[in-house]
């Protein structure tokens, strides 16, 4: 498939990256292209949910988010595409600020340009 690390990291350094970067930079400055999607996987003895690519990496090159319906074009249809927090009293318990979300959070799945008076 190629080395996406390049294009990652450019992403990480517009501040177009959709997540917190944390250490990733570390990772897509190896010769490996495996770890630009496959992070800490050389560090590691088994391979667990944090070295599967994010949702944030695949948002570089594809994105287009209108969820659910771009969503569904990767992932099968589903409730266990909401976050566990998107219970069926999300709304109410949203909106009375008992969820404390930070907006960066939201981005990953509802995009850079969502309003949270898009829905309110």
């Amino acid at each position: 498939m190629g080395n996406f690390a390049r294009i990652i990291a450019a992403a990480i350094d517009a501040k177009s990256y959709l997540s917190p970067a944390g250490d990733i930079r570390r990772h897509l400055n190896t010769t490996n292209a495996c770890v630009a999607c496959h992070r800490g996987l050389e560090e590691s003895d088994a391979v667990a949910k944090v070295n599967m690519p994010q949702m944030a990496d695949c948002l570089v090159c594809h994105t287009q988010i209108d969820p659910p319906f771009s969503c569904e074009q990767c992932h099968a249809r589903g409730p266990h595409l909401k976050p566990a927090s998107h219970t069926r009293d999300y709304i109410d318990t949203h909106s009375s600020g008992k969820l404390k979300l930070d907006k960066p959070s939201c981005v990953v799945c509802h995009g850079r340009e969502f309003r949270c008076l898009g829905c309110h």
